[in-house]
């Protein structure tokens, strides 16, 4: 039985409902999604997929203009450059990527024809849509841009169904909101953009794609110092934590080990990194020069040849807070210097030099916060540790010329 104000039809049997819906689509030139339908409030939502290539021809955007009111369009204005990092993302990983659920709205209550009681929460079923139903995004505008094109200058540049081909037969996930309010869409658009940013740590984690973070995975968990003593998850150390580091400190020491930066832009490190480890035998070759140095320095810098004894998790790991508090090599600044000076060395060829000099940082330098190394480059008249350029700069350079570099 079908109601005109939901435009569902509910059956007894899946096998009936899949006849009735292909006989609908049938009659009047339309097509069949397999579909969950169920409520959010008072609102029926339809949960299914679609391929590109009907995404490509039934989903439009209204983006607002720039300098224009965007109360009267759907979409917040388009971003091109987010939509080419899109677009770039999926060409350069065709066969190994993912595009999450976009939403749409549609104005016109969709066919559908279901299993269930009407009152059941979650139903399934089949959805008939005419092809000449439009679908507008309420949140996705991007995704679908980086897939179909994006406005470039005066033209539109071509999306990456336009640079794979077979890409078209590809499908994406859709939350489909029967709403015909644009002022509701623009508030479920608000709605859906309650999202938290993911931690750095936590980035750096789970995108192995870059390349820093794949290098930096292998030695986080190969080191002898930093096995077990990385905290991954958190955004600060506590200070009672008898976790050396932080991840996202690691990170920043490999950044200085490949660059001699750890403070370059994301934008920047992406490109280099492109060409410093393109391949697969230049990313080992950097992980065992790295896992080299740490190893010299383990085995001969205080306080991580104390701590590399110490098994993690034990009392005796109450520690580490204690050698927090007094050695600058257990700082994030100190182990940027380090990652600088790892940089510096590893210009040298003779890996038995190398060698020499990484004993030389662990056994020639006062790694003591009181040290008089470190007064007025990263340790303040408060006695407090900077963590800009110019002071790690300075530190760095004094180490340097210590060293008799």
């Amino acid at each position: 039985m079908a109601s005109p104000l939901t435009a569902t039809t509910e059956h007894t049997d899946l096998n009936v409902a899949s006849a009735a819906a292909n006989f609908e689509a049938t009659a009047v030139g339309g097509r069949v999604f397999p579909c969950v339908v169920f409520k959010q409030g008072s609102r029926t939502m339809v949960s299914t997929s679609f391929p590109y290539s009907f995404i490509a021809r039934n989903v439009v955007t209204n983006s607002a203009l720039k300098g224009e009111s965007p109360r009267e369009s759907q979409n917040r204005p388009l971003m091109p450059e987010h939509a080419k990092s899109i677009k770039e993302y999926v060409v350069a990983n065709a066969s190994d990527y993912i595009l999450p659920p976009v939403t749409l709205a549609v104005t016109e209550h969709p066919s559908l024809h279901v299993v269930g009681a009407p009152g059941a929460a979650i139903r399934m079923g089949f959805m008939v849509v005419d092809d000449t139903v439009p679908f507008t995004v309420t949140d996705g505008q991007h995704r679908i841009a980086g897939l179909v094109g994006y406005p470039s200058g005066r033209s539109t540049a071509p999306g990456a169904l336009d640079a794979v081909p077979g890409l078209s037969k590809d499908g994406m996930a859709v939350l489909i909101v029967i709403e015909t309010d644009r002022i509701r869409i623009q508030q479920d658009f608000a709605d859906a953009a309650q999202t938290k940013q993911i931690p750095p740590s936590l980035l750096a984690v789970y995108n192995t794609r870059e390349p820093v973070n794949r290098v930096l995975s292998q030695i986080t968990t190969k080191a002898r110092l930093f096995k077990g003593r990385i905290d991954e998850s958190s955004k600060t150390l506590p200070k009672a934590s008898q976790h050396v580091f932080l991840l996202n400190q690691v990170r920043g020491f490999v950044k200085e080990m490949l660059f001699g930066d750890y403070a370059m832009s994301e934008d920047s490190l992406t490109k280099q990194t492109a060409q410093r480890l393109a391949t697969g035998d230049k990313q080992e070759e950097f992980i065992n020069d790295t896992l080299t140095m740490l190893e010299v320095l383990t085995e001969h810098m205080e306080p991580w040849s104390t701590i590399a004894r110490i098994q993690p998790g034990t009392g005796v790991a109450n520690q580490i807070p204690d050698f927090r508090a007094t050695y600058i090599n257990m700082t994030a600044t100190g182990l940027n210097i380090i990652g600088r000076m790892g940089y510096e060395i590893g210009k040298e060829p003779s890996a038995e030099l190398r060698r020499d000099r990484y004993a030389a940082l662990a056994t020639k330098i006062d790694w003591r916060r009181d040290a008089p190394l470190w007064k007025g480059t990263i340790i303040s008249a408060e006695n407090k540790i900077a963590t800009q350029r110019g002071p790690v700069n300075a530190a760095a350079a004094r180490v340097r010329e210590a060293l008799g570099f």
